[in-house]
């Protein structure tokens, strides 16, 4: 009777220490809290306002190929080095200053604050028609950007030139998230109105697909927090493994002793 009660209390702790030794799969599964295969996500990416200090490129196009020269800076576009791109994108773009506008070469000062970028060519375009017959203008911005910090495998500071980037992109752009990374505890710090406000988000919930932040905006910045117990599971397998060894051994002592 005896012997049998200390068997069933040996495997109590031995279960136990699988138990301990193991993460909840919830908190390191991407989507895992619906069996749907399709979703409805957030309609259309947000359109980005100009706001004081964004950097943007301006081409400004007519039939004209001595003109077009006079009204743009010189790119150049045969690097393929990203840093190059970026530092290129830099300074050839054009800064928005502390009043809203724009100095274009041979038009002079525009103002672009808080316009889309579809917006801002319009503005631009009617500018230019008093020097250009029938002239195109395109508007990208150049310094649309996102930063990735906490329990990501590459953190760092990432410059995107592609419209509608998710926040599933931004992690899997920065090498994805650790072994140590809690999917449902995520934050994003967004600019907002010359603020910055912080969001909690469940990277584990199909409710992000939703959300205002299943699309990134310019300058946010994703953190990515630890599991709660990332000190002990960084040796969860040696722990685990020791654990196991240790109770085989008394588990044994145990046997010969009362045989």
């Amino acid at each position: 009777m005896l012997r049998s009660k200390t068997i069933t209390f040996f495997k109590s702790i031995l279960l136990i220490l699988v138990i301990n030794g193991c993460t909840p799969t919830s908190k390191i599964t991407y989507l895992n809290d619906s069996q749907l295969t399709e979703w409805d996500v957030s309609p259309i990416p947000p359109k980005h306002h100009l706001e004081i200090g964004d950097i943007i490129l301006v081409r400004v196009i007519s039939r004209n190929e001595e003109s077009n020269n006079l009204f743009n800076l010189e790119t150049n576009t045969n690097s393929s080095n990203r840093n190059i791109t970026a530092a290129n994108m830099y300074l050839n773009g054009l800064t928005i200053s502390q009043e809203g506008t724009i100095d274009i070469p041979n038009v002079g000062e525009v103002f672009v604050l808080n316009q889309t970028l579809e917006e801002a060519e319009k503005t631009i375009m009617q500018k230019a028609e008093e020097f250009l017959i029938n002239p195109f203008v395109i508007v990208k911005l150049a310094n649309f950007q996102f930063t990735v910090i906490g329990e990501i495998n590459i953190p760092g500071n990432y410059p995107v030139y592609k419209e509608g980037l998710t926040v599933y992109d931004a992690i899997a752009i920065s090498g994805g998230i650790t072994d140590y990374g809690n999917l449902k505890k995520v934050k994003i710090v967004r600019s907002e109105k010359n603020k910055k406000r912080i969001y909690n988000i469940d990277l584990s919930s199909s409710n992000v697909l939703k959300s205002d932040f299943f699309y990134l905006r310019n300058n946010d910045l994703i953190y990515v927090q630890p599991l709660k117990f990332k000190g002990f599971k960084k040796s969860q397998s040696q722990l685990l493994l020791s654990s196991l060894t240790t109770f085989a051994v008394l588990f044994n002592v145990y046997l010969r002793f009362t045989e």
